[in-house]
């Protein structure tokens, strides 16, 4: 009739949805996804924080996230930064830079949502250590 607005249900975004969470069901439900956001966001942190200052981030540690961990270069520098950035991509690391209405932020991101690996995080902890130490070896 007139008047009358038919809603349809955003039917693509349910199946994801569903999709998404037999996965995690199959995974091992939300337990191990919260087990795994964990361990890889201590993996981040911990590179973070022993870096010797190389790496900071601006979380407080009652405050740090388990999905976006940020941190920069240096105190950022950008000239590091870009070549962090530049190795990285050439690893196969991709999106570490954080893009603003306002342009790029100091900080860069690591994401760490589900489906990003443990092993993932390890391999990018291990790039950032590595990368740290090849610049402030004396």
């Amino acid at each position: 009739a007139a008047g009358n607005v038919w809603n349809t249900a955003a039917t693509f975004n349910i199946e994801v949805v569903g999709l998404v969470m037999h996965w995690i069901d199959r995974e091992g439900g939300v337990q191990e996804m919260e087990r795994r956001a964990i361990e890889k966001s201590e993996l981040i942190y911990k590179a973070i924080e022993e870096s010797g200052g190389f790496y900071s981030t601006p979380a407080e540690v009652h405050a740090r996230s388990r999905m976006n961990v940020p941190f920069d270069i240096g105190g950022g520098d950008e000239a590091w930064t870009e070549r962090f950035l530049i190795e990285a991509w050439e690893l196969g690391m991709v999106g570490l830079r954080t893009l603003t209405p306002f342009g790029a932020s100091r900080y860069l991101r690591a994401s760490l949502y589900h489906g990003v690996s443990v092993a993932q995080a390890a391999r990018l902890a291990a790039f950032m250590c590595d990368f740290a130490a090849a610049r402030t070896r004396r």
